[in-house]
């Protein structure tokens, strides 16, 4: 008996790890830069570079890149900004995992301290969370028929029941690793002076889609620019902030529109400088940032699988693996709305005005049980603004907000795996009153999240002559009263009998049958009369 066969690929997490690793670093201020007198804010974010893999064990290298904002220790009480990177190196232990394997390693930083040690060296402590995971491509072959058998026995093939099911999954048709990148360009406002020396910038990222088209992936998204610098003609420090919608394509052989796209992104490059315009002024704000993307588009698909076999004429031994497909169970998108206060423990005198404000949504779990998904984490939200009633300087707040959000998804339960992508769509922060903030701000979550189905696949079939013992105790002929949990099936399993023979013999046009219903079993080579 030969087993008819359909492969299935797929993508599947062979082994996971968190790790939370502590950083404690001394940074020296260069020759080149002025004395620090107060700490405004800072930036950081960790770039993986390298991921290798061994047995049993993961080596992760890259960089957490960081960026301060300080007024300096000048007469004039000026504003300069350090930048720098610190190496990260770590050994993770993840079983299973082999040197062939291929790694996906999440990261993002949990907190981030900025202290003075003096004017010239600073203290840093941050916590990194690294979240390595293993994947692994399999290849599943489904019995989808089964061909004639051709041996016999005394002069009459064997012959088998079999019935089939449909199996649905998603199977994975593009896994890699690609680039994409942004270029956008934008013009100083014609109030606004040339810009002399940039003293801050900064671009973020939100609204980000990724939808697959045939043969390539639409990006879209927007990218909010913050540049304070100080006039080219002045010492005036001006700020100067805006939103640039992005879009393009990027080639994929193999996507086509209807598939499910797994898609996440981290920022492996980027550069925001001033260039001249056509008056030859530095007055073109230039943004170049390449985005890092994990690329897993999934097909829908199904196929008739063979559940179940047994022997009319023989005796039909079927042997069984329990494999996992991945099936999809919803995607879509949470929206919630979040508001609260908080105080500007710096603003010693009035504001003035909020120059910048900045957030980020960092999702730390996510809870599937009971028919509802629950996404936990927090939003850091950053403002820098000006005080003073006679002199302006500068200050800088950062609150962090925790959040819970939870929304009712039918049968949603625990043995699901969800993807969530987080993103921040839009912040508003204002001046309530004295030195109290308030703040709106829309969080955005796109949800995959997928059902593990397990099956029993048939992998082999044995099949021999039926054990002669076992045809002295099966009558020609019986009667049988159906029981519950009684289908055609098992009946048919129980006495070597085929199921359009029972139908037949019993005048049966369908395959329901009830309890207490009586049926007339006639072995195969015997006769009703």
């Amino acid at each position: 008996m030969e087993l008819m066969k359909k492969s299935v690929h797929t993508e599947r997490v062979k082994a996971k790890a968190i790790l939370q690793i502590p950083m404690e670093e001394d940074m020296n201020v260069s020759d080149s830069k002025p004395d620090v007198g107060k700490l405004l804010f800072h930036r950081g974010r960790i770039k993986i570079d390298e991921i290798k893999t061994g047995v049993n064990k993961v080596w992760i290298r890259g960089r957490l890149l960081y960026s301060v904002l300080y007024v300096t220790d000048e007469k004039d009480a000026g504003i300069d900004m350090l930048e720098g990177e610190i190496p990260l190196s770590e050994e993770v232990y993840l079983e299973q995992a082999d040197v062939q394997d291929r790694v996906i390693c999440a990261s993002y930083l949990e907190d981030m301290r900025i202290s003075m040690i003096n004017s010239r060296k600073l203290s840093m402590r941050a916590v990194i969370v690294l979240k390595p995971r293993i994947m692994e491509h399999t290849e599943d072959e489904i019995c989808t028929d089964l061909s004639e058998y051709e041996a016999k026995q005394k002069n009459e093939p064997f012959r088998l029941e079999y019935q089939k099911k449909n199996l649905e999954y998603l199977e994975s048709v593009v896994c890699k690793r690609d680039v994409f990148r942004i270029h956008e360009e934008v013009t100083l406002p014609a109030g606004m002076g040339s810009v002399g020396k940039i003293l801050w910038r900064s671009a973020e990222l939100c609204h980000i889609t990724f939808r697959p088209l045939d043969e390539k992936i639409s990006v879209f998204g927007d990218m909010n620019v913050f540049v304070m610098y100080r006039e080219e003609n002045s010492d005036e420090i001006r700020n100067y902030e805006t939103t640039l919608a992005f879009h393009g394509n990027m080639e994929c052989q193999g996507c086509w529109e209807k598939m499910t796209a797994d898609i996440a992104y981290d920022i492996s490059n980027e550069e925001i400088c001033i260039r001249e315009d056509s008056d030859g002024e530095d007055r073109v704000i230039s943004v170049d940032m390449a985005l890092e993307l994990e690329l897993l588009l999934q097909n829908i698909g199904s196929t008739q699988m063979v559940a179940d076999v047994y022997g009319v004429t023989c005796n039909a031994e079927a042997v069984t693996e329990c494999k996992e497909f991945r099936q999809l169970h919803y995607e879509g998108q949470i929206a919630e709305k979040l508001s609260g206060t908080f105080v500007l423990q710096d603003a010693k005198q009035r504001i003035l005005q909020i120059c910048h404000n900045h957030a980020e949504v960092e999702v730390e779990e996510c809870q599937l049980a009971d028919d509802t998904i629950t996404l936990r984490g927090d939003m850091w939200i950053g403002v820098l603004y000006t005080t003073g009633d006679n002199e302006i300087s500068y200050a800088y707040e950062k609150v962090q907000v925790p959040f819970e959000i939870s929304r009712q998804i039918s049968s949603v339960d625990r043995q699901m795996e969800c993807s969530v992508l987080g993103q921040l769509e839009q912040l508003q922060v204002v001046i309530k009153e004295d030195n109290i903030v308030e703040w709106r701000a829309t969080a955005e979550f796109h949800m995959i999240i997928y059902r593990i189905c397990k099956e029993d696949i048939l992998v082999d079939l044995k099949i021999g002559e039926i054990d002669a013992a076992s045809l002295e105790t099966l009558p020609g002929f019986a009667i049988y009263f159906v029981q519950d949990g009684d289908t055609l099936w098992k009946i048919g399993k129980k006495y070597y009998v085929s199921v359009d023979n029972i139908k037949e013999v019993n005048g049966l046009v369908g395959n329901e049958i009830r309890p207490g219903d009586r049926l007339l079993i006639v072995k195969a080579g015997e006769r009703a009369d």
